[in-house]
């Protein structure tokens, strides 16, 4: 009688298990391909961003740099970007008539933001008007929203009448909600009474 020989595997088993193997390394090959693209892909987008970054940042400076040219004598503040004027300048007390020695001013200005809008064409003038936290109490103006709007479209229309394209120049009020400083004194509020000129990018406030 002969032996039948007894083997552990009954069939070949290293085929498969090489295949299974095989496919397990692909896939680790695979998956590993596929995280170092999207780790370069990553960081391709990052130095993208740093990059738009630093242009902003060198754009703000340089228009930071001609709204000071604005200023050589002293007669506004510029500051974070903004061309800054106290109310009490422009205005008597509770009124959006911009007083005749102001209109000067403003004329004098629009002069100087004519030349910075067509150094910046994709920028246009928001013209803020700011008040203290103290209520308006007048026929006129039943908040201080109304004065602080009415205000800075006083400044617009002068702003515009001098010379500045009616298509590149906004007005908004922002009452008291953006104080520069405490309303606890009146050297405060007087800081907190004010227009803001600023350029900001045209499509910022326009679908253009």
């Amino acid at each position: 009688m002969s032996r039948r020989r007894f083997s552990l595997f009954p069939i070949n088993v290293w085929p498969p298990l090489v295949d299974a193997v095989t496919l397990a390394l692909a896939a680790f090959v695979l998956i590993t391909g596929i995280a170092a693209l999207a780790q370069r892909t990553l960081m391709g987008r990052l130095r993208e961003k740093e990059r738009e970054l630093d242009r902003l940042r060198e754009e703000k400076a340089r228009v930071e740099r001609r709204l000071r040219a604005l200023a050589p004598a002293g007669t506004f503040e510029v500051e974070g970007g903004k061309v800054i004027l106290q109310g009490e300048v422009l205005f008597s007390s509770g009124s959006d008539e911009v007083r005749p020695e102001a209109r000067q001013l403003l004329s004098e200005m629009a002069q100087a933001l004519s030349a910075l809008l067509s150094a910046e064409p994709d920028q246009m003038i928001l013209v803020g008007g700011h008040t203290d936290n103290v209520p308006i109490q007048n026929a006129r103006f039943a908040s201080n929203w109304d004065l602080s709007a009415a205000r800075a479209v006083a400044v617009a229309r002068v702003l515009i009448a001098s010379g500045l394209p009616a298509t590149r120049v906004a007005a908004t009020g922002f009452a008291e909600h953006h104080p520069r400083a405490g309303n606890e004194d009146e050297a405060s509020r007087r800081r907190n009474r004010r227009i803001e000129v600023l350029l900001v990018p045209i499509h910022s406030v326009s679908s253009r």
